[in-house]
């Protein structure tokens, strides 16, 4: 159970370090102005997929509610 709670936080901020890297290098790099947009929705991409394939191997959310 710790084990879990800990995978799914790891996941979690890995998506969420991701994202904000991704929009800091479409800011700064390519001077994009819609970074922040990007970087809402490639964090909810990643956390979802994050979720799913946590649930693929029955430890995610959404295997418990299915």
């Amino acid at each position: 159970m710790l084990m879990m709670i800990i995978v799914v936080f790891f996941f979690f901020f890995l998506s969420f370090f991701l994202s904000f890297f991704l929009s800091l290098f479409l800011f700064f790099f390519l001077n994009c102005s819609f970074s922040l947009i990007f970087y809402f929705f490639i964090f909810l991409l990643l956390l979802v997929l994050t979720i799913l394939l946590l649930s693929a191997f029955g430890c995610g959310p959404v295997f418990h509610f299915v």
